[in-house]
């Protein structure tokens, strides 16, 4: 039928009874401003150069508008909006010049306030394939957006989706939270919330005692630094665990396949376990296959490094006299496979052989006596025994009480040939931590903690480089649009605007300013989370807690690119 109007209106869609179910099913309409609403819309309007932006959500007879910038009123008549027409789009809905589009010349909206002529509608699509309304950016004068603009503002709008899935999801987490599965995702989420707020205080604690370090400090002094750091060393194992262990109970860890070197692996292990033997008086020796100077294999070297490492820490905790072994044997190989058995000998407290049923289980230790003398989560062998099972490798140990344990690996890899020869630089080995010469490098720190904004900060007028400090991504955005930035540390956590969605918009904004080298600095340091930045563009990866020689080698690498890191 013709609309008698003489503007356009769109067709209702096929299915715009399912349509507004499901627009309601969020529970939105009419709420109140939210402030990561708001930051979505600035952004759109910085992204596409639009003095108005709007979250624009259309039920059955208008548009209301959930965020909004450069426009006062809080709603429209559904019938001369123009997001109407975006509904049945799956893509961008563009109008470049409203005066000269029949559909629109005569809208109320384009012959009167706010007089548009540009119209740029990304359709806010639901997981089910409802569009329940627009991100849309709005000018009053003809425009154009270029692919990367489009893109981006595409990206906004799965992220007002996101937002609206995570809040919706969350209600219903309140509601059913005595079922298990909704259980286990909360649990989840909790952890890993936790991992975050625990890693950050503890960033800011190993951070300032290193800069401590640094400054003339008495024999006393440097006792007291050093018991800070084992506990705050001990504390992050211990988050480790609780977060590894969640992750392995809802089968959500997560595993690599690369090339490594395994023999590199375990002379690293060794050396950084001889250190602690060698404080406890304890002897420790690593067996190699003989004339083996490397072996090249296929696997995960982070979560093997977490089985040795595991074993071996126990071996040191439980053993007060005589020493630790590692012994790494080749059972038998072919052209393509190599099958091994390792061994983590110990001359320590044993195990009795009632509890070696429950040793793999969770929260299971030796005895209560053990816990409270030893410590720990009794976590790490039931770690240990998931990462093997997700390996395909045996796990076994065989102990005799107040003698020794011996925990004994077979595993078979996948052989491969190894890289050529890599001649390295002396000064890289022995990297100094003077960067003075290159003071002038314009270095800017996005970081909401005040404690990590100042050690950041110190750390690198450690290295002789000066910085910049904003709390947040917009502010971030606004700097780099007023200044020049060479390299960026960007925290991952922040209000207003994540680091993730900061470094979307800074690759793909349009700009002949030169992009910033961005190195995200994070709490957040699992695998997926590494891979999330990744996607988003950043450049680099620093996970907290960090270490002022961890942070000098980010400058580092920066250096080895700069100044590549040119918009295009």
């Amino acid at each position: 039928m013709e609309s008698k109007s003489p503007h356009a209106i769109a067709p209702l869609p096929a299915n715009e009874a399912e349509r507004v179910q499901a627009l309601e099913r969020y529970k939105i309409l009419d709420t109140p401003p939210e402030e990561k609403y708001d930051q979505i819309v600035k952004a759109a309007s910085l992204i596409c150069g639009t003095p108005i932006a709007l979250i624009s959500l259309l039920d059955s007879k208008r548009q209301w508008f959930k965020a909004k910038v450069g426009l006062d009123a809080p709603e429209t008549e559904k019938e001369i909006s123009f997001c109407q027409f975006a509904l049945g789009e799956r893509k961008v809905f563009i109008v470049e010049n409203a005066d000269q589009d029949s559909r629109f010349k005569s809208n109320p909206l384009v012959t009167g306030p706010p007089f548009i002529r540009f119209y740029a509608g990304a359709p806010l699509n639901t997981p089910d394939g409802y569009t329940i309304g627009t991100l849309c950016v709005i000018d009053n004068k003809p425009n154009h957006l270029e692919p990367h603009q489009i893109e981006a503002l595409q990206a906004l709008a799965n992220s007002v989706i996101s937002y609206m899935e995570l809040e919706e999801k969350s209600k219903k987490l309140i509601q059913l939270q005595a079922a298990a599965i909704e259980l286990e995702k909360a649990k989840e989420q909790f952890f890993v919330n936790m991992n975050h707020e625990f890693r950050t205080p503890v960033h800011g604690i190993l951070g300032m005692v290193d800069l401590l370090r640094q400054t003339n400090t008495t024999t006393v002094q440097d006792q007291y630094l050093t018991s800070l750091t084992d506990s705050a060393d001990h504390l992050i194992r211990l988050i480790n665990d609780v977060i590894d262990f969640s992750k392995a109970e809802s089968g959500s860890l997560h595993f690599n396949s690369i090339e490594f070197d395994l023999i590199a692996l375990i002379e690293k292990l060794n050396a950084d376990a001889s250190d602690e033997a060698f404080k406890k008086g304890l002897a420790f020796k690593t067996i190699l296959p003989p004339a083996t100077r490397s072996l090249f294999v296929l696997s995960d070297p982070v979560r093997m490094r977490q089985v040795f490492s595991n074993l071996v820490s126990n071996a040191l905790k439980f053993t007060e006299k005589g020493g630790v072994t590692i012994d790494l044997s080749i059972l038998s190989e072919t052209e393509k496979n190599i099958n091994f058995s390792l061994s983590v000998r110990d001359t320590g407290i044993g195990i009795d052989s009632h509890r070696m049923p429950s040793l793999f289980e969770a929260f299971s230790q030796a005895d209560i006596s053990s816990s409270r003398k030893y410590g720990g989560t009794g976590l790490g062998l039931a770690i240990c025994k998931r990462i093997c099972e997700k390996l395909g490798w045996k796990i076994r140990v065989e102990s005799e009480y107040r003698v020794g344990s011996n925990f004994i690996l077979d595993f078979e890899l996948e052989r491969v040939e190894p890289p050529k020869e890599i001649t390295r630089n002396k000064t890289e080995t022995n990297a100094s931590l003077d960067f003075s010469d290159y003071s002038s490098l314009k270095i800017l720190i996005a970081e909401d903690n005040p404690v990590n904004q100042k050690l950041i900060q110190k750390m690198l007028e450690r290295l002789g480089l000066r910085s910049s400090v904003v709390s947040n991504g917009l502010e971030a955005l606004a700097f780099w649009e007023e200044q020049e930035v060479d390299l960026l540390f960007l925290d991952i956590q922040m209000p207003e605007l994540s680091g993730i969605e900061t470094a979307r918009i800074l690759k793909k904004k349009p700009s002949s300013r030169r992009i910033p080298w961005i190195v995200a600095a994070t709490a957040h340091d699992s695998p997926e989370d590494k891979m999330a930045c990744s996607e988003a563009g950043i450049d680099d990866y620093l996970g907290k807690p960090f270490r002022i020689e961890d942070l000098a080698e980010k400058v580092r690498e920066f250096l080895k690119n700069f100044p590549s890191s040119l918009a295009s």
